[in-house]
């Protein structure tokens, strides 16, 4: 299951790379990814310190930290 997750947190990194910013629904969306599998992916980002929430509970957006792309 840590692989599925890692692998589809790469998905959402490389999306968010092209698009700067996104919501979690445009992310399952454009990638046709499962509501489940993205919230997943995205938790393992933000735990990893990868993301940035923009916005508040009701809007938000998620957009991919700077220094990842250092790493």
């Amino acid at each position: 299951m840590k692989s599925i997750i890692r692998n589809n947190a790469n998905k959402i990194c490389q999306f968010l790379d092209r698009v700067q910013l996104s919501s979690a629904f445009e992310i399952e969306k454009q990638l046709s990814m499962q509501r489940q599998d993205v919230l997943m992916a995205l938790g393992w980002l933000a735990r990893e310190e990868k993301i940035y929430f923009i916005g508040d509970q009701n809007d938000h957006k998620i957009m991919i930290l700077e220094d990842f792309h250092d790493e």
